[in-house]
């Protein structure tokens, strides 16, 4: 029924689906009968993110916009045709303005922000922001319960974004290019039993710093035999570490730990292969069986 236009170096509110198709339906359902019905429903104020169509006034837009692409940016060529549809030539700019606004409806505050610098227009590097935002997206997801531990990494830290003070929730850990073989490891003071275990790479302001590659390992307390079922349910390494998790698509890493392996000694992501960006992590939760659950964020 509706198309929405959006981009790949985007952030999205919470809810934002719920939050156009209703926002859709009611503008549909207010319309009378002797009035123009809206043609465009614009989520973001930048550019042509969060844009709004019904799926059956497509082709006129896109024979619009394969005449012109090679000659404006699309944002702009909506904007003309907005104008070709409901602006006149024996009327002011005013006019124009109150017929165009029948047309394209806008939603505040926006439900999505630009973080790309890319522009359609060679050579231009694009830094605006949309001001209906709101508030700036956090660079990290502190959590201040995390359980007692020694932590250490050979990926080098830059500047005073360590990892000692990221695991205590103060900021991000940033890192220099990751390499095969490194380690970021978390060494509990006591054996302890991990009930889940989140961790978010890369942030607003550098997306593309993120773990690729890397599994999430952890080092049982209890020695278990070979023929135990939990050391025949994951695999392993050589050094005798649960292979229990791994960094997806998008940069995190998350899940429940199986009870059956008991207290661990140690939590640790190992990186296999050479990383093209810095690593950052913006996120580090590590929840025990008897942790607060007030003080764990919803992923």
């Amino acid at each position: 029924t509706f198309y929405v236009q959006l981009e790949d170096d985007i952030l999205a509110k919470s809810h934002f689906i719920t939050a156009m198709k209703k926002f859709a339906i009611t503008k549909s359902a207010l319309t009378k009968p002797d009035q123009p019905s809206w043609f465009v429903l614009d989520f973001c104020q930048l550019g042509f993110i969060g844009k709004m169509f019904k799926s059956a006034e497509l082709p006129y837009l896109i024979t619009y916009f394969q005449m012109f692409y090679n000659d404006k940016p699309v944002d702009w060529l909506l904007l003309y045709f907005i104008e070709s549809k409901v602006c006149r030539s024996d009327k002011d700019q005013k006019h124009c303005n109150l017929e165009r606004a029948k047309y394209w409806l806008h939603y505040r505050p926006s439900l999505f922000q630009h973080i790309g610098t890319s522009s359609s227009l060679k050579g231009k590097v694009q830094k605006l922001k949309d001001k209906q935002f709101g508030s700036k997206v956090p660079a990290f997801y502190p959590h201040v319960h995390n359980p007692p531990a020694r932590v250490r990494s050979n990926i080098v830290a830059y500047k005073n974004y360590l990892l000692k003070r990221a695991y205590r929730g103060e900021t991000y850990f940033w890192g220099l290019l990751p390499q095969p073989g490194d380690l970021v490891q978390f060494i509990f003071e006591k054996p302890t039993l991990l009930r889940r275990y989140l961790f978010r790479s890369g942030n607003s302001e550098h997306p593309s710093d993120r773990f690729y590659n890397t599994t999430v390992e952890v080092l049982p307390a209890d020695s278990l035999s070979e023929n135990s079922s939990v050391w025949s349910a994951y695999n392993s390494t050589t050094d005798d570490y649960l292979i229990i998790g791994a960094f997806d698509g998008l940069g995190m890493a998350e899940g429940v730990i199986d009870v059956k392996i008991g207290a661990i000694k140690e939590i640790r992501l190992h990186v296999h292969s050479d990383s093209e960006n810095w690593a950052l992590l913006s996120e580090i939760d590590l929840e025990t069986n008897n942790a607060p659950a007030e003080s764990y964020t919803n992923s």
